[in-house]
Order: structure tokens, then C-alpha cells, then sequence
């Protein structure tokens, strides 16, 4: 029933009150509300139900984990317009910009779903609430609109690269471009000579030759294999933000893989908690990105601690060319922290292994807070404690020679990138 609905039932009663004192009045106050009461009824039948209403939900047909989504829904009514409220039936674990939708039939609208973790989740029904002609009743229907959605990695920041690189603005995303005039060891060209042209460049065999002073340009070596290291054990479940520190190392390392095809080089994937879980052997071409997106995929955070020794144990037994490392993992754990720069001293005499970190803003935030009572003394020690293993463990890779990164979720995938191109540049691997 409607507001207008309410009124029109309310209105007779005082005469019906009067009626006490005045017995026509009774009889025309339950007259009144009888009618009032018929005519609620008939509104009600009027409005559309199942049978007049259809409704059509849109999206994606992958949504991102941790970004909002558009969910479209197009509502349409056989008859004239009329005013309905729309609930859609989403994921109950995903946050709504919105949970009910106004709007005056026939009409799309449209809300913004943030699922917290990859997955399939599956979407209910459609309740619509159309108020009759005469707005005097609400007739409510639920339509099967049930469905399930796939949730990836958010992969916006490798489309947001593509239309950067495109426009040569990759600045606007904090990544630096890799070319640069006279850096590399592998041939491309011979060109007319620039001013800035460094006099290593200078082909002498071609300037006798053409009379003009040519430059040979180098670009940095290709087909070279970069390998994704992924732990997805226990540590990596714990949350830096909106989602877990796996979600965030994913996310980063899609972007590097894709940077890496887009290269020219060769990606490939190793994930790992006590055990290997899946193994992509480093290929080239844009279709491998794919393929480590699908490898990805089912892999959750685990209750166990990373095994790295049987882990980067096993990479070793078949990957023989020299190769980047990209090890995401997390060391709060001194003995696993241990075990990982004994492991990486070991891959150094072959490979080149670049430790990868999320920092938790919730642990910064904690070890930063004031010490107003017992508890947050206590909590602040222990999250400073951590920090502290933390930084120490990464001191001794460093030390030990290897590279390593450790940024918040926003700065993660730039700096990965940068640092990807600069060791190219170098010329390391």
C-alpha cells in the first residue's frame, strides 16, 4: 500500500468516530471505507506483475576484485510509465553503491558493485515494486534474473598502460619509458648521427662508407625470461587495505607480465605455498598473458608457511637460462625471512631475484598510533617489533645483493615497472 493508499483508508475514520453520537454517520463512514478498500484492491490488480515486467542485468562479463563495477539493469513495463523501487539481488559479499533503485518505468538504471576477492559469486533475483495507476497500492514481484559472475584480478591499470604507451604519457602513471638512444646490447639500426648521440654509438664502418656520420642504436636485449615467484601461503592472506596482500601482488604482477610480453621478453609463472601449485614455462606473445591470468586464478591464500627452499628448489631444476625472479612474498616471519636470503643467495649465482613486498598501511597506522592505554601500548610494540624483522630481513637481501621492492598497494605497480625497465636498461640479465 501507498501513502496516497494510507489517506484514503484514514479519511473515513472520524466520521466513523462520529458515528457514535450519529448513526448515519456510521453507516457512511464504513460505506467510505469500504469503498476505499475495494479500490486499494483494484489498483493492486492493475499494477503489472510477472507477466508485464522484464528485466535485463548488464556488466561485464568479468568484474574486477577490489575496483567498482557498473551493473546496469534495463527495466521495461508492458503500459504506460510508472513509478517502481528496484533491488537487485547481488552478491551479499560485495559492497552496493546503492541498494534500492527509484525510477519511473520503463528505465535503466544502474549501481556499482566492489567485489572483496577473486572468485565466482553468483547473482540472485530482481524485486521490482510497481505502484498501481492510481498509486493507491504497491504490487512487489521478484523476477529470475539469477546469474554467476567471475571476479579477476583488476586489470585496469594494464589497459590504462596500453592508452598511456600509446599516447607517450606513460609519466602520468610514474613509469619511465624504456627506450632511450645508445642503452642496450642488442642491435636495431644504423641511423644518421644526433647531437646527443654518445661517441660509443658512432659506427665508424658506416660514416666511411656513406660519407655522413652514422650512429648504430642499440635497444635493450629481448626474449629474455621473466619469472613471476608467487607465495600464496599464510602470510599473504593477511589484508593490506581493501584486499589481501595476494590480491595486490596479482594485480602487480599482471602488470609486469604484461609490460614484459609487450617487451618482448618471455613470462612465466611459478606459484607456491609448503608446495609448487601451478607452472608456467616463460613464453612470448600477447596470448601468454592469458595464460598466467587463468593459472592465477584459483589460487587463494593458504594456511600453511611458504616452502621456498622446495619451491625455487624445483624452479631451478628446469629453468637453466639466466632469468629475472620476481618473488612476491612477505617476511614478517625472522625464520622464514632467513630461509628466503639463504635461497636467494643461492639463485644469484644464476638468475637475478627481485623480492617483492606489499606493505600493510593498517600495521604502519599502528605502529605510528599514540600509546593511550595499555592496549595500544601493547599493540603499537608488536607492530613495531614486526616492522622491525621486517626491515632487517630486507637490509640482508639487499646486502646479499639482491633487489628488492617494498611499497604500499598504490605505489606497488609503478615501481615494479620502473624497476623491471631500469634493470633492462642496465643490461643485467
Amino acid at each position: 500500500m501507498t501513502r496516497r493508499g494510507a489517506v484514503l483508508l484514514l479519511a473515513p475514520l472520524p466520521l466513523v468516530g462520529l458515528g457514535a453520537a450519529f448513526s448515519p454517520l456510521l453507516v457512511l463512514g464504513l460505506a467510505l471505507e469500504g469503498l476505499g478498500v475495494v479500490a486499494i484492491i483494484v489498483d493492486y490488480s492493475r499494477a503489472p506483475g510477472r507477466s508485464r515486467l522484464r528485466v535485463v542485468r548488464s556488466h561485464d562479463d568479468v568484474l574486477a576484485a577490489g575496483r567498482a563495477n557498473l551493473i546496469q539493469l534495463q527495466v521495461s513495463v508492458d503500459g504506460g510509465p510508472l513509478g517502481a523501487v528496484i533491488r537487485d539481488e547481488y552478491p551479499p559479499v560485495m559492497a552496493a553503491s546503492a541498494t534500492l533503485l527509484r525510477a519511473r518505468l520503463p528505465a535503466s538504471v544502474a549501481y556499482a558493485l566492489t567485489p572483496p576477492a577473486r572468485g565466482t559469486w553468483r547473482f540472485g533475483g530482481t524485486v521490482v515494486r510497481v505502484a498501481g495507476p492510481w498509486r493507491l497500492a504497491e504490487r512487489q514481484t521478484r523476477l529470475p534474473t539469477e546469474a554467476e559472475v567471475r571476479v579477476d584480478p583488476d586489470l585496469s591499470a594494464v589497459r590504462v598502460y596500453e592508452a598511456l604507451s600509446r599516447r607517450g604519457q606513460l609519466a602520468e602513471l610514474g613509469v619511465r619509458a624504456l627506450r632511450r638512444a645508445g642503452e642496450g646490447t642488442e642491435f636495431e639500426r644504423v641511423r644518421d648521427a644526433v647531437p646527443d648521440d654518445p661517441l660509443r654509438s658512432i659506427n665508424w664502418r658506416a660514416t666511411a662508407r656513406t660519407g655522413r656520420l652514422m650512429a648504430t642504436e642499440l635497444i635493450p636485449e629481448r626474449a629474455q625470461p621473466v619469472i613471476v615467484c608467487l607465495d600464496h601461503g599464510r602470510l599473504m592472506g593477511v589484508g593490506a587495505g581493501a584486499l589481501t596482500k595476494l590480491d595486490h601482488a596479482i594485480t602487480a604482477a599482471l602488470l609486469l607480465v604484461h609490460v614484459a610480453l609487450r617487451s618482448g621478453d618471455r613470462a612465466g609463472l611459478l606459484s607456491f605455498d609448503d608446495h609448487v601449485t601451478s607452472l608456467v614455462r616463460p613464453r612470448p606473445g600477447r596470448a601468454q598473458l592469458r595464460v598466467v591470468l587463468d593459472a592465477m586464478a584459483p589460487l587463494r591464500a593458504g594456511e600453511t608457511e611458504a616452502d621456498y627452499g622446495a619451491a625455487l628448489g624445483q624452479l631451478s631444476t628446469w629453468q637453466r637460462r639466466r632469468a629475472l625472479l620476481a618473488i612476491f612474498t612477505d617476511v614478517l616471519d625472522p625464520d622464514q625471512g632467513a630461509e628466503l636470503v639463504r635461497q636467494c643467495a643461492r639463485l644469484r649465482r644464476r638468475h637475478l631475484p627481485l623480492v617483492v613486498t606489499v606493505r600493510d598501511p593498517g600495521l604502519d597506522d599502528v605502529s605510528r598510533q599514540p600509546p593511550v592505554d595499555p592496549a595500544a601500548t601493547y599493540a603499537r610494540a608488536v607492530a613495531g617489533r614486526l616492522l622491525r624483522e621486517r626491515e632487517d630481513t630486507l637490509r640482508v637481501l639487499r646486502r646479499s645483493g639482491v633487489e628488492t621492492i617494498d611499497a604500499d598497494a598504490r605505489t606497488l605497480s609503478p615501481r615494479l615497472v620502473n624497476r623491471y625497465l631500469e634493470l633492462k636498461r642496465r643490461a643485467v640479465l
